[in-house]
């Protein structure tokens, strides 16, 4: 061992040692009066000692005490009970009365005070400051009435309510002994006293169930077929809520809710997660104007007012050939085609109306027609087998299903539901030939947007290069000639 480490412990043994010297010799040379003093020294620490030992015992039976409450009987018996962990506020309202009864133990047992003057004393300090803090203890017996009868509790969804006063809305962070903290959906803490909540009424949004409804409306031209608009509304609110959807609760749902002098007023029912509820409703208009525009629709409007541009006369029985056209104009391929083209197209489209549930083609058979969605929501599910599975992809109005199929001689590479009712337009290879046999020259323009639609689909595909477009693009020209038959020749590849 290095010899300075041995003088640095030398020299903390010296102090003690010197003291032990200098006690010793003091009553080595002083006898009995030193003796007498250390006897009744010697008798006073054991009193001291005594008085300190049950200070000690009983403090720590209280922390055993105290323990127990809190891990045993809260922690464990109490939370498996509630079904959720105790409020902050009846730990520390335990701990206290425990200490309590442990401070007033060690006046009365060790000190040998009498408690009946202390708790009179205290009645009397307690009396004053009643008085005094009637609004803080109002507030905390508040706050203690609200742990135990647990109206509310940490992570609830709560709006108050109270006569001539704003409305509180927010998500309950914490209940303390005199205040009840929420975040508000700005993300704002609002620090609220449990007596303002005591004397509000109480809508928590998260009890029974952890989401609420809640509604949009539309009004439509009373010519608008019932079925046909809860069925576009539908179809647009299962859309937008997809997203956001919360497992176990049902899909959104449509309703006639009043006749009024505009038309027919619809509302749209969902249960939206709590903090999107403001971003789900904006999507839910969004997708209402979204489809209700593909189905040539729009909201209803005072019949004492005419805009430019609008008809002389409500329509909207059903979606006719015209609307149809429009349609097609504004989706990819059919939007390559002249008007003329498009209008022969709609009027060849043979219409279906389909249940919900009904599956429209299967991932593996092979394409008999594609299919246009003009009204209601369908879903393509990836085929199986694959190592993740993607989610469902939804398919409003406007998308078409099963083009590349057809046209490329395949079989179907998804499998399609029907979300909703749906009104869909079914295009086969004879439907084609009409529209050939009308203008040849269609076919240059279809194929070659089918081709690079497809390409873009699938960005990675060896056929995603300039090259690759125009085999596809030739490929699918001699699937329509071959459907043509006895047609002039369509234009060279």
């Amino acid at each position: 061992m290095a010899v300075p480490i041995i003088l640095s412990r030398l020299n903390k043994l010296l102090l003690p040692l010197a003291g032990c010297l200098l006690l010793g010799g003091a009553l080595y040379l002083e006898g009995s009066a030193y003796q007498a003093t250390g006897a009744e020294a010697l008798e006073s620490g054991w009193r001291v000692l005594g008085y300190a030992l049950s200070v000690g015992l009983i403090l720590s039976l209280g922390v055993l005490l105290q323990r127990v409450v809190q891990y045993v009987l809260l922690d464990g018996l109490v939370a498996a009970a509630l079904g959720a962990p105790v409020p902050r506020l009846l730990s520390q309202i335990s701990g206290l009365l425990i200490f309590l009864l442990a401070f007033g133990a060690i006046a009365g047992f060790v000190f040998k005070q009498d408690l009946t003057v202390l708790w009179a004393a205290s009645g009397v300090a307690g009396v004053v400051l009643g008085m005094a803090l009637r609004e803080l203890l109002l507030d905390i017996f508040t706050g203690l009435a609200l742990n135990l009868d647990r109206p509310v509790k940490i992570g609830d969804h709560v709006v108050l309510h109270k006569a001539g006063d704003s409305v509180l809305e927010g998500r309950i962070a914490e209940i303390s002994w005199r205040s009840t903290r929420l975040l508000d959906d700005a993300g704002n803490l609002v620090i609220v006293p449990n007596s303002r909540i005591a004397g509000s009424t109480i809508t928590n949004h998260s009890q029974p169930n952890p989401w609420f409804e809640t509604l949009v409306t539309v009004t439509l031209d009373a010519s608008v077929p019932t079925d046909r608009a809860l069925r576009i509304l539908e179809a647009a609110a299962i859309e937008a809520i997809l997203p956001y959807s919360v497992p176990g609760v049902s899909p959104p749902y449509s309703r006639v809710r009043a006749i009024t002098g505009q038309g027919v007023e619809y509302a749209v029912f969902f249960s939206p997660p709590l903090e999107r509820r403001y971003r789900v409703r904006s999507l839910m208009l969004e997708h209402i104007l979204r489809h209700l525009d593909r189905a040539g629709l729009r909201p209803a409007w005072p019949k004492a007012e005419q805009a430019a541009g609008d008809p002389a006369a409500p329509t909207g029985r059903a979606m006719d050939a015209d609307g149809l056209a429009r349609l097609l104009a504004t989706t990819a391929p059919t939007d390559a085609l002249n008007d003329a083209d498009r209008r022969v197209l709609a009027q060849t489209i043979r219409r279906r109306r389909l249940p919900a549930g009904l599956t429209l083609t299967q991932a593996g058979e092979t394409a008999t027609a594609f299919y246009l969605v003009i009204e209601g929501l369908m879903t393509a599910e990836a085929p199986r087998g694959r190592a993740t599975q993607p989610p469902p992809e939804p398919l409003g109005p406007g998308r078409l299903i099963g083009l590349d199929a057809l046209l490329l001689g395949t079989t179907y590479g998804e499998t399609v539901r029907c979300r909703t009712e749906v009104l869909v337009g079914e295009i086969t290879l004879d439907t084609l030939a009409t529209l050939l046999a009308h203008n040849p020259g269609a076919a240059d323009a279809l194929t070659a947007a089918a081709a690079t639609l497809l390409a873009q689909a699938n960005p990675g595909d060896a056929r995603s290069s300039f090259a690759g477009e125009a085999d596809l693009a030739a490929e699918m020209r001699a699937t329509l000639r071959r459907s043509a038959g006895g047609l002039r020749p369509l234009a060279a590849d």
